[in-house]
């Protein structure tokens, strides 16, 4: 755009210039509505891509048609929005399976997203989490979908999440009421939580491995593997969720579910 306008510049000078050395009164604003005419030209036909397109979205296409090509555009932008979004969540499904397949004994394994939430009485924006991703063992709920909780609700998990590390806990210790809930009501009897964090080291989400009362929790050895494996799958998440961005759909109103 600055290279057209510059342009336009360089060619309303010369047809002053032209006009004033002719010396003929009407030859000056000829030249002029030309140069806009060209310029205006121009401007359409480096924006649709071709000299055809150009020209008929400068002087034919009337309002109705340019509103409805700019529809058919962002319809066009949503659906490949669509597609990276769910092409994004698949490989996290994927990504959330094979840590399944490695946690022994596990029933869940779950993926909350941390994003802004609405802003208090006290004019400071509250965090908040959803439940975007869960697979569950063979027989087993993976549970529903929840959003825009308090983030208050890790404060468990809250100060090994940020500091990089996994934290294995016993759902029935757990001080958050309502996560307790929610967990209890899954039949979990345990949880490992391990954080979801880019390479700057940002925490932008938590990996919840849930065990049911009758299955084997890792010890030792076990389970420190499995908290090495939590926080390399937690970085590779964190790299899709930024490759995905957001959701190309409205966000819900707080305290949607």
């Amino acid at each position: 755009m600055i290279e057209l306008l510059a342009l336009f510049r360089v060619l309303l000078e010369l047809c002053v210039d032209i006009g004033r050395a002719s010396g003929r009164k009407l030859i000056q604003p000829v030249l002029t509505a030309a140069c806009l005419t060209g310029a205006y030209t121009a401007v359409h036909v480096t924006k649709e891509g071709s000299v055809t397109a150009g020209i008929r979205a400068a002087f034919l296409d009337g309002e109705t048609a340019k509103s409805e090509h700019r529809r058919l555009e962002e319809q066009t932008t949503l659906q490949t929005e669509l597609r990276q979004f769910a092409a994004a969540n698949k490989l996290i499904d994927q990504l959330l399976e094979a840590m399944l397949g490695r946690a022994t004994g596990a029933s869940r394994v779950g993926l909350n997203v941390i994003h802004n939430g609405v802003t208090g009485l006290t004019g400071t924006g509250l965090l908040r989490y959803d439940v975007t991703n869960s697979v569950a063992a063979a027989g087993r709920l993976a549970g529903t979908a929840v959003t825009n909780q308090p983030l208050s609700d890790w404060s468990d998990f809250l100060p090994a999440l940020l500091a990089g590390q996994c934290s294995m806990h016993s759902v029935m210790d757990l001080h958050a009421v309502s996560i307790r809930a929610r967990f209890e009501a899954l039949g979990a009897t345990s949880v490992l939580a391990c954080p979801a964090a880019d390479v700057q080291g940002k925490t932008v989400g938590g990996i919840f491995i849930l065990w049911d009362g009758t299955d084997p929790v890792p010890e030792g050895d076990d389970l420190r593997r499995l908290m090495f494996a939590g926080q390399h799958l937690g970085a590779q998440i964190a790299a899709v969720l930024d490759l995905q961005g957001p959701p190309p759909w409205p966000a819900p109103p707080p305290g949607g579910v």
